[in-house]
């Protein structure tokens, strides 16, 4: 079975619903096997050394999402500055700032700490797996940090913060959630507040190349959170797609018939979700039920290569050593 309890106290893994876990349970049934259970326990030091094993891949970060992570962070904490009354610093020290926390990053991800700091310390796939980046692609993720930030700076969505009341802030990188179905669903909004007309306006920076997508199932929940938490009608909730990366917006007025598809959605993932279940009622899974996808496409950007069987048998002998076999 898988963990689901930890015995001893009443601290419980307990069943929900989120976009990146629904992502995730839609891609491959193994990798969500070991991302929302298998680790359990595992930040215990003395754990079974394989779920110790599953919660130091599980915390691994690839490139792109570190890159992304950086300009939140760094977004959120100007943002932070603001709300609380203070004068944000200044562009270039912001981007200098997020890109020199990059560096410290990556010196430690490469030295292998997070071996023995999972959850405190740094652990990039590319260095885990030892895969080779050119320094010139490494030193583009820095740059695109920065340019991301500048670019945050320069549209007006700083602006607009500034002249928020204090009343008028709703939401700022805050963990939150609702339920549906009788299981929780979990929202992160990078930015929402109150718009002049007494509505909201939800805003998700993002930092790839891809266009916007305003209606999406990301947005669509968090408008149903809105609904829910904030008592707003829909037709009063605006959702806007920033990418910081390319300078587009992308915006939708939300309308019933999203909040019902968004819902049906999140339904539809949640019964699906719990089906997988030998025990949903105390979220138990049996390793099982949750057989891998594998597909050179995907397997190869997961972070569970290391303790996946049918990635071991389909593809590993192509792949070079882990950092863990190395150090271990």
């Amino acid at each position: 079975m898988g963990l689901s309890r930890r015995s001893g106290n009443d601290f419980r893994n307990e069943f929900s619903w989120s976009h990146s876990r629904f992502e995730t349970f839609r891609g491959c049934l193994k990798r969500y096997h070991y991302h929302y259970y298998a680790y359990w326990g595992g930040w215990d030091p003395s754990a079974d050394p394989l779920v110790r094993r599953i919660y130091i891949l599980r915390n691994l970060k690839n490139r792109y999402l570190w890159a992304g992570s950086a300009v939140h962070d760094a977004v959120a904490a100007v943002l932070e500055d603001v709300r609380a009354g203070r004068a944000p610093s200044d562009p270039q020290r912001v981007a200098e700032g997020a890109v020199e926390r990059m560096r410290r990053g990556f010196r430690e991800s490469r030295d292998g700490a997070y071996l023995q700091q999972p959850k405190g310390k740094l652990g990039l796939m590319e260095h885990h797996y030892r895969e080779a980046v050119p320094d010139d692609e490494w030193r583009s993720f820095a740059d695109m940090v920065r340019r991301c930030i500048l670019t945050f700076f320069r549209e007006p969505f700083l602006a607009q913060a500034q002249g928020l009341e204090a009343d008028d802030w709703l939401a700022l990188e805050d963990l939150e959630s609702f339920s549906i179905d009788n299981a929780k669903v979990y929202v992160k909004m990078d930015l929402a507040h109150r718009s002049p007309a007494g509505g909201a306006v939800i805003l998700d920076w993002k930092t790839g190349r891809r266009k916007p997508k305003p209606e999406g199932l990301q947005l669509g929940c968090y408008a149903l959170y809105a609904t829910e938490a904030w008592g707003i009608e829909a037709k009063r909730i605006e959702v806007r797609e920033v990418n910081l990366n390319t300078g587009a917006v992308g915006s939708a007025q939300i309308t019933e018939r999203h909040l019902k598809a968004a819902r049906e959605q999140i339904c539809e993932g949640i019964a699906a979700m719990r089906e997988r279940l030998v025990d949903p009622e105390n979220n138990v899974a049996d390793p099982q039920d949750f057989p891998a996808s594998p597909d050179p496409r995907t397997c190869r950007r997961c972070a569970f290569r290391d303790v996946c069987p049918e990635y071991r048998a389909a593809l590993a002998p192509a792949e070079g050593a882990s950092l863990w076999s190395a150090i271990s």
